[in-house]
């Protein structure tokens, strides 16, 4: 019996191995395809950005705590400086509790500047800086304005709430937010780079299994004994 070796990019017809060699022969050969999928890739990335996607706007704020009231007479020890930290992780689950978001809302609702849409639209986020006592308020909202408005709101909640939960313990703002013009998302520039990552990889991916699961005879070239 003749042994038949299938030519077509050195692949054996019942049991085709694969290596780096044969794949860039099959990509080169269907480079045309990669490219323009890449781009059309790259163009829906763009239009789902710029057109279906809402801008985001994030403005911080800084608010220190402490559990003594001479922090305010800059007379602060260093036993209140360590129960501070210790107590920063606490800080943060109570200012995300429904007690404070109710407080926030409640304060809200008092600001003609807000409207029920925008109460509702905003996303907050409460983190200790570094171990330390100090807690950084982040509000992301389609509103540049806005953000800082409820930043600041929320900020006067911390200070009610941490004085009222804690006996002595109290909190000072270290600096007013102000709102943020430049939207942290979407990122336009990533999510085309993403989307032509993708599309090329998915197009070329497709090439392989379908040169994979090519089977049939060109011509009588593509054998040899």
């Amino acid at each position: 019996n003749e042994k038949r070796v299938w030519k077509g990019n050195g692949i054996l017809p019942m049991e085709k191995t694969l290596d780096l060699k044969v794949i860039f022969c099959m990509l080169r050969a269907k480079w045309v395809w990669i490219v323009l999928t890449t781009i059309v890739s790259a163009l829906c990335a763009f239009c789902i950005s710029t057109f279906l996607l809402t801008e985001q706007f994030v403005s911080t704020s800084q608010v220190y705590i402490s559990n003594s009231q001479n922090v305010q007479s800059g007379k602060t020890s260093t036993s209140d400086l360590t129960a501070a930290k210790s107590m920063a992780d606490t800080y943060c689950i109570i200012l995300e509790s429904p007690r404070a978001t109710d407080l926030l809302k409640h304060k809200l609702s008092e600001n003609e500047q807000f409207t029920s849409s925008a109460i509702q639209s905003y996303s907050m986020h409460i983190s200790v800086e570094d171990e330390s006592e100090v807690l950084i308020i982040k509000i992301t909202s389609p509103d540049p304005n806005i953000a800082a408005l409820i930043c600041n709101t929320m900020v006067e909640v911390a200070s009610d709430l941490i004085s009222e939960i804690f006996e002595g313990g109290c909190s000072n703002p270290l600096g007013e937010a102000v709102a943020n013009y430049r939207p942290t998302s979407p990122n336009t520039r990533t999510n085309m780079l993403v989307g032509a990552l993708l599309g090329a990889c998915l197009v070329s991916a497709l090439i392989v299994l379908l040169s994979l699961m090519d089977n049939h005879v060109k011509d009588e070239a593509d054998f040899v004994s």
